[in-house]
């Protein structure tokens, strides 16, 4: 039987479809990462890893690790280290802090690669077990299927490796429900580091273990991917990352047993007052998506309940994608951000191949072109709209973010003398560095030298109205507005919330003036507030 249109014609254009979306990839994530200014949008949390990263390249130990975000943070390094070798510079937090942008541009860009790379590898062993160049494109789909997941893939995240992980994972696991043989060892081996590396970029990985029932014909490479998974997880992170097993570990207890984000609000499990709304919003946000999944897992049930094989791979593999979605669907509904979907998202091609396949066992009838143009119709669908929204993503914060320079100029035109103070999501160009020295400078040494070293670098202090802290910084340093004051003869802060008494720091007991300035609150003392809009007016 063939379940595929194409399955050994031997057309020319089989041998190169498999490119296509590893070069569409490539090209709209270096296109997206141009427009999105690494002090914009994503500042939390790309500049933590990319500061973690620069330390780890100086020397010091890993201190971001509550995702745990070990692959990320390895890569940011490793990129860094690099970029420092071929500039021929041998201090390597100067050069880092000096040269953080490019560093962003340049971690982001090898992760575009990797991510094109996984696709090609993952296409290259679905169309050799499938004998399909369809089979292939369709399980490339994945990175595509959603906004959401294509905007923390393209970004310096967690996510972006682990979708990696996710892509190259899912071509292993249909190598080894659809081979002939058995699975090998070596494929029970491969698919333990990939699950290691998704797993050590961002827990959210962790539902996908289920996937290995993929080689349940096989409990020699069943038991060696579960051992090297294990296994290898505990000894990257131990030896890379060990905060993950103390702090990291306390961080997910707390998200557990409370029911607000990240560990906060009350103690409880699950805020039923939210569960079911969050619920509700996932699946609108994805309402394709989320019927692929109950197709797949529908079809892999009446397959083995007719056929009475119940342990047939090919129904357990996509019954498996089917569970992983809906405890991911679970555990988001409790602990709500619509991204932490994109792992489960990512199957969505590997689910379409093994929903056809399943499709035409049970209906031999249905015809496979019918099934396939099906399928192709809902991936350009999928596709096109996933792209629509970046492009329109793309423009907006690029002009946000233009918006966020110029008021920059714009205090430093019309307060050459003031202390320039600013603070997280101003989109101010001199400010991103802050939130990664909040997630990476853990030791009094390590504050003393990112803050000599940015001394080093630039002319002007770094004044940081700290967003999360409430404290006021200079190069990475606590400091007092009062302080502050005794040295310039004005001040100028900018935050995106209005100040109050406990967020103030200090700030408003100098009485200062206050404005709205493009959605930015600017507080000055020793001068007008007027003089900032009216520079940013010219």
């Amino acid at each position: 039987m063939s379940y595929f249109p194409d399955e050994s014609t031997g057309r020319a254009w089989a041998r190169y479809a498999i490119l296509a979306l590893p070069l569409l990839y490539l090209i709209v994530a270096l296109t997206y990462s141009a427009y999105m200014a690494p002090w914009g949008r994503q500042v939390d949390p790309e500049s933590a890893y990319a500061m973690n990263g620069l330390a780890w390249a100086a020397g010091y130990p890993m201190m971001k690790n509550d995702h745990p975000g070990t692959t990320t943070i390895l890569l940011g390094g490793i990129v860094m280290k690099l970029y420092a070798f071929i500039s021929g510079r041998s201090d390597i937090i100067e050069f880092g802090l000096k040269n953080y942008d490019a560093f962003i541009y340049a971690s982001r860009a090898v992760e575009a690669l990797l991510m094109s790379l996984a696709l090609l590898a993952s296409g290259l062993m679905v169309q050799r077990v499938t004998r399909s160049a369809i089979a292939a494109v369709l399980i490339q789909v994945g990175p595509f299927v959603h906004f959401e997941l294509m905007h923390f893939e393209l970004m310096l995240t967690p996510e972006s490796l682990m979708i990696s992980c996710v892509v190259l994972g899912t071509g292993l696991v249909l190598k080894s429900a659809l081979g002939r043989e058995p699975p090998t060892a070596g494929l029970g081996v491969a698919q333990g580091l990939v699950f290691a590396l998704g797993l050590s970029s961002k827990y959210l990985y962790a539902p996908l273990a289920i996937l290995s029932v993929a080689l349940l014909r096989s409990w020699r490479a069943y038991v060696l991917a579960t051992l090297v998974g294990a296994f290898g997880f505990f000894v990257f992170n131990r030896i890379l990352n060990p905060y993950v097993f103390t702090s990291g570990f306390h961080w997910l207890v707390s998200i557990a047993t409370h029911k607000g984000i990240y560990g906060a609000g009350e103690p409880g499990f699950i805020d039923f007052n939210l569960f079911w709304s969050n619920m509700g919003q996932i699946i609108a946000a994805s309402p394709l998506i989320s019927a692929v999944f109950v197709l797949g897992g529908c079809v892999a049930l009446a397959r083995m309940l007719t056929s009475r094989d119940y342990l047939n791979p090919v129904s357990l593999t996509l019954l498996a994608c089917f569970v992983a979605f809906a405890a991911q669907l679970l555990a988001t509904s409790k602990h709500f951000n619509l991204h932490y979907m994109v792992a489960s998202w990512t199957l969505t091609g590997g689910v379409l191949v093994l929903s056809i396949i399943e499709m035409r066992r049970l209906w031999p009838a249905l015809s496979p072109r019918l099934l396939a143009g099906a399928a192709g119709l809902l991936c350009i669908a999928l596709i096109s709209t996933s792209l629509i929204r970046l492009k329109d993503e793309a423009v907006t914060w690029s002009g946000l973010n233009r918006t966020g320079a110029r008021l920059s100029q714009a205090v430093v035109s019309a307060a050459p003398t003031c202390a320039n103070v600013s603070s997280m999501f101003v989109r101010a160009p001199e400010n991103e560095l802050n939130h990664g020295a909040d997630m990476t400078l853990g030791t009094p040494k390590m504050t003393a030298d990112f803050s000599e070293a940015y001394a080093r670098a630039f002319k002007e202090p770094l004044l940081d109205h700290n967003f999360y802290r409430n404290v006021l910084l200079r190069n990475f340093i606590v400091l007092g507005y009062d302080q502050l004051a005794r040295e310039y003869p004005c001040i100028v802060v900018r935050i995106s919330q209005e100040l109050n008494a406990s967020t103030s720091s200090g700030l408003l007991e100098l009485r200062p003036d206050h404005c709205v300035v493009e959605s930015v609150h600017v507080y000055t003392v020793g001068m007008a507030c007027r003089k900032i809009q009216d520079a940013m007016a010219k």
